[in-house]
């Protein structure tokens, strides 16, 4: 479970250990272990490199910027990141 303090209410825990589950908490938030921040920050790069000066051409640089990703990338940042990435990435 994250550290989301919606997540942390009291009533949470008794719901999730009655649906047969355990509770794990993460711990505070880090950036190298998220593969969220190795995509954003590749992103971020890309749209500095045309500097937008409207919505419209960051709609596109964003399309663009999701059409050019590798999906082998989004494997290797999941795995970087400690995450597991067999079975379904396997087929990447």
């Amino acid at each position: 479970m994250d550290n989301l303090p919606a997540h942390k209410l009291g009533t949470i825990e008794p719901l999730i250990q009655a649906a047969g589950a355990s509770l794990l908490n993460l711990s505070p938030y880090s950036p190298q272990f998220n593969p969220i921040e190795l995509w954003w920050s590749q992103l971020k790069a890309f749209l500095r490199q045309f500097s937008p000066s409207t919505t419209k051409m960051v709609d596109i640089l964003l399309a663009t910027a999701i059409d050019l990703v590798n999906p082998k990338h989004f494997k290797n940042w999941f795995t970087s990141c400690c995450y597991c990435t067999s079975s379904t990435w396997n087929l990447l």
